[in-house]
Formats: C-alpha cells, structure tokens, sequence
C-alpha cells in the first residue's frame, strides 16, 4: 500500500529525534517483524506520529504499514496530542522530556478543547487558557510542579531558538551528546529575537566548551573509578543549575534523585553492554568500581540520617 503522505517540517521538527542507534534499533525490530506494528498517523495527509517509521518505510517499500487519520480543530490540538502521546510513550531524557514538557505548555496555551489520555479536556474548557492555568493543568498531570511546567516552556523556546542558527546542535542536546546547561538555554527563551544569535554563539561556543574542557584534563588517568565518575558528573550536570534548585519544592527533589538514577543506571548498563569484552577481561576491577558508587550513595544516605552537613 502506497499512500502520498506529507511530512512538515513544522511538525517534525517539534519531537525530540531518535539516535542513530536508536533509530537502527527502530529499524531492526520492524524488519524481525515484518511489519509495522503501530500505525502512522496524520491529520490532512500530515504526518503528527510516525517520522521514523515512515523513513524506514521508504527504505522498506514492502514492508505493510497501515495509516491512521486523526481529527483536529487545528494545528495546536494536533500539537498538544503529539506532545502528550510523546511524553507518555517514549524512553526519554531529562533534557527531551523538559522540552516536550515545555512544548505540551505552549500548545496547550493556544488549543480550544480535545480528548486526553487520562484525563478529559473537553470543550467545557473551550477559549484561550490563562498561562497560569495551563501549567497548573499540565503540572497536575505529569505529577511536577507548576514552576518546572513554566521553566520547561522557557527551555524549549531557548532550544526552538538555538535550533534557528544551530539545527544540528539542537538535536545534539535534545539527544545528550552536547551537554549545555539548561539555564542558559532559558536565558535564550527569555531573550530578544535580535539577541539570540549572539547568546547562541557565546553558550555553545564559549563557556559551556571551556567547562567541558576542564572537565576532560580534570579526570585524568585510566582507572575505572575515574571514568564512571565522569559519567556520573556528566549525567547529573544539569542538577548544577542554581536558578533550577532555589525553586524546588521537595516533589522537585525526589523526582530529580529518581529521574537522574535511572538516567545513570541506563547509561551504566549501556557502557557494560558496549564494552562487554572488557568488561569480562576485567569483572574484578569494574565491580570494585561499581562498589565505589554504591558506597559513596550510602554514605550521603548516612549523613542525611545522621543529620550531617552535606
């Protein structure tokens, strides 16, 4: 079956992309299958859901697939579903989840009503939605709190910006290989149209590459303690944010302790997973390091139990 579908890059542009790996990974199971099990589904021929399926399907033209059509008042009801069916369908990172996060908000601001998962937002709330509101809504249903709702609608301006000047580079965040702090990139949200190129260029190119570089000579050495420590500095980097801690709430700081460990168990299990040989040459020396995350993560437990300064 061959159907002329649209692909607007105003649509996708919006989602977070895959990484190469897990786009072959995308690819690998639909060809296992033989098949593409979830349908691609478009409004007025648009593509909302399915970018990457669709592209394997150009490659794989014998490959069934079947084309679901949604029904949208409009392009910001369409982009309030994508945004929500991403955020609760999709293995993502901190930095994908705040800026869907923060796209959900600025849809939802301009949407008049539509059906969502869980939760009805029916045409009883038909009319423009005070900013307040919808973050207050938004925050309700994604268990965060009102601010990091507003918060995550300043980063994903910033990152819609540096996107602008720097498509690549947007994506290189959004996927975690460019490790940018995320208050700058709200500082960019908040800026001046005029401005932007300039701030742009400064994070990407002057602080944020100095302190990379610091980072790199400071962890020296080839013990593996070493090296999972800069993992686990880089992983939680964006926990550095001062403008982001002063405003947490207790919910905030749980939920970011939880979200960054499992981030750092992926990433973990991941670098296992890549370097296996290794790691088999060597079980001893890994596991001791491994020991040495676990015992530092209990003596932080023992100094909050204790009530010591941290």
């Amino acid at each position: 079956m061959e159907m002329n579908l649209i692909i607007n890059p105003e649509f996708q542009n919006k989602i977070p992309p895959l990484t190469e790996e897990e786009f072959r990974h995308l690819e690998e199971l639909i060809l296992s299958d033989g098949r593409v099990n979830e349908p691609i589904r478009v409004w007025n021929r648009i593509i909302v859901d399915g970018h990457h399926r669709w592209k394997i399907i150009q490659k794989h033209p014998e490959i069934p697939y079947e084309v679901k059509e949604m029904d949208f008042a409009d392009k910001w009801e369409a982009f309030n579903w994508m945004y929500d069916n991403q955020l609760g369908r999709r293995n993502l990172t901190e930095d994908q989840y705040r800026y869907l996060l923060g796209k959900l908000y600025e849809a939802r601001k301009h949407t008049h009503g539509g059906a969502r998962r869980g939760n009805e937002f029916s045409s009883s709330h038909n009319g423009d939605l005070k900013n307040v509101r919808a973050a207050e809504q938004i925050a309700s249903e994604q268990h965060v709190s009102k601010n990091k709702v507003i918060r995550a609608g300043q980063y994903a301006k910033g990152i819609d910006a540096i996107r602008e000047t720097e498509p690549e580079m947007a994506d290189r965040i959004l996927t975690g290989e460019k490790k940018v702090g995320q208050k700058g990139i709200r500082e960019i949200g908040k800026a001046n149209h005029e401005d932007v190129a300039a701030m742009v260029d400064e994070l990407l190119n002057g602080k944020t590459e100095k302190k990379e570089t610091v980072t790199r000579q400071g962890t020296g050495g080839t013990s593996e303690n070493r090296r999972l420590s800069r993992e686990v500095r880089e992983i939680i980097g964006g926990m550095e944010d001062e403008d982001s801690v002063m405003e947490y709430t207790i919910d905030n700081l749980t939920e970011q302790i939880g979200f960054n460990a499992d981030s750092f168990i992926g990433v973990l299990s991941n670098l296992i997973m890549d370097h296996s040989d290794l790691c088999d040459e060597n079980r001893g020396t890994v596991i001791e390091a491994i020991d040495g995350i676990i015992t530092k993560i209990e003596k932080i437990k023992e100094r909050l139990n204790d009530g010591t300064q941290l």
